[in-house]
């Protein structure tokens, strides 16, 4: 069980409370001063310090200052005769979980203690997700890394094995990289780019948008229904993972824009950065608009059913202004339904890794 730290100048308050707590089965110890609470806590042993406000020398709330700044990951609670909600808005601000005024019930300050300990618990946890997370993409990165290096002559080879990993991984999703590759290059035609470096890398970009999934749980990618606020979290990160991968390796460095920013929003409330109208990069703005026509027209586990091309195509021109760049949505309204049918047919487009212009953009 936890440790815990009980300082008050009244020798009565923390035997009673070490004695409550100790029958609840935490562990705790006492100390009569900030200055001994601050000998204790140099050990860094204790998850939870409960402190009075109001002590001879050294207050609690200096000691709560001084201990949140070098064990962040310790919890406090505040407890006073002083009903005072200037003081208790100031114990908040030093980093207490709760502020208790004296008397108080016993069972009161389990429900905190219990509380206080949880939260400390979540933050640990996330800590070490993230930490293992970081350590999961530089491994990836690495290996991904040195096999470009040892492969430089076969990057064709490679972008279908890292596209295959993401299907493989999301097989609900199978096939959508390539299908948007040769919308957003379609769409790039009707705006009027042409240029060899652009094209290349809007290629490559839509090859690659979703590669950070690799670092998303399954737990959470796969998920059917709405993703809880701390799941959806976790999920925008992927654009930062496969920022992390494609913008490590030389080649596909010039595509990581595409897949860093391919869901900001024309009106600045997208992720991650909250990017707004042009700031946004041109690639990025004509892939959203490649990307959500095919989503919307393929099954997805937090959807029902897929829209038809009609109501797909109505809801990005409905999205024009706000979502998508208006001058990307009428280039893309300005390509005729049946050719948009000819991409929504395609599952697993053989054309694209058959282009020979691809092989040689790549050199």
């Amino acid at each position: 069980m936890e440790k815990i730290l009980i300082v008050d100048d009244d020798p009565e308050v923390p035997g009673v409370l070490k004695n409550f707590l100790e029958r609840q089965g935490y562990r705790a110890d006492i100390a009569s001063s900030a200055e001994e609470a601050s000998e204790k806590l140099a050990s860094k042993d204790y998850a939870l310090l409960i402190t009075d406000i109001r002590m001879g020398g050294k207050s609690g709330l200096d000691l709560a200052r001084e201990a949140k700044k070098n064990l962040p990951y310790l919890e406090i609670i505040v407890i006073s005769a002083i009903k005072d909600i200037t003081m208790a808005i100031e114990a908040m601000k030093a980093g207490a979980f709760s502020y208790l005024l004296k008397p108080f019930y016993l069972e009161e300050v389990l429900t905190n203690v219990k509380n206080a300990l949880e939260r400390r618990r979540l933050k640990i946890q996330n800590l070490e997700y993230r930490q293992h997370l970081e350590m999961l993409v530089e491994e990836r990165t690495r290996k991904l890394k040195y096999a470009l290096q040892a492969l430089r002559n076969s990057y064709l080879e490679i972008l279908k094995v890292l596209v295959a990993t993401l299907d493989a991984r999301d097989v609900e999703t199978e096939g959508h990289s390539e299908r948007v590759v040769e919308l957003s290059l379609e769409i790039a035609n009707k705006i009027g780019i042409n240029d060899r470096d652009f094209l290349r890398n809007l290629r490559l970009g839509a090859l690659l948008h979703d590669i950070g999934k690799i670092g998303v749980p399954d737990s959470i990618l796969k998920k059917e229904g709405k993703l809880t606020p701390s799941e959806w979290a976790i999920m925008k990160e992927h654009v930062l993972i496969g920022y992390k991968i494609v913008s490590n390796v030389d080649f596909l460095r010039g595509a990581s824009e595409i897949v860093l920013y391919h869901h900001e929003r024309w009106d600045g409330k997208g992720y991650p950065h909250g990017l707004k109208g042009e700031e946004i990069p041109i690639g990025a703005r004509i892939f959203a608009v490649a990307d959500s026509f095919d989503a919307m027209i393929s099954k997805r586990v937090y959807r029902k059913a897929a829209l038809s091309l009609e109501e797909a195509r109505r809801e990005i021109e409905k999205n024009k202004g706000t979502q998508f760049d208006p001058r990307v949505v009428e280039a893309f309204l300005s390509i005729p339904l049946e050719q948009l049918k000819e991409f929504g047919k395609r599952t697993s487009s053989k054309s694209i890794w058959e282009i020979p212009e691809f092989i040689l953009d790549m050199a």
